[in-house]
């Protein structure tokens, strides 16, 4: 199985498990791009219920590498908003 094979595979697997259907894939795997991208969104058909599959989007994080570390960031700030 190829790595967007297996990204196809997995993205299918979590949109019928958990009803997710919008996909942003960030870290240097999005360096990728459509290279790895195009076969993945081809491969989610195949390992979902074609309802599930229609409306799967897979697309690369705009955020480079620093995606996790804002995300971290955002959590922190609104947990300190929280304190009295």
């Amino acid at each position: 199985m190829t790595a967007s094979a297996a990204l196809g595979a997995a993205v299918a697997s979590l949109a019928m498990t958990l009803d997710i259907d919008y996909f942003v894939i960030g870290g240097s795997v999005a360096h990728c791009g459509e290279m790895l991208f195009a076969p993945a969104r081809r491969t989610v058909p195949h390992y979902s219920f074609k309802s599930v599959g229609e409306r799967v989007r897979i697309v690369g994080s705009q955020l480079d590498t620093d995606g996790a570390l804002l995300g971290c960031a955002w959590l922190a700030r609104q947990a300190l908003e929280e304190i009295p």
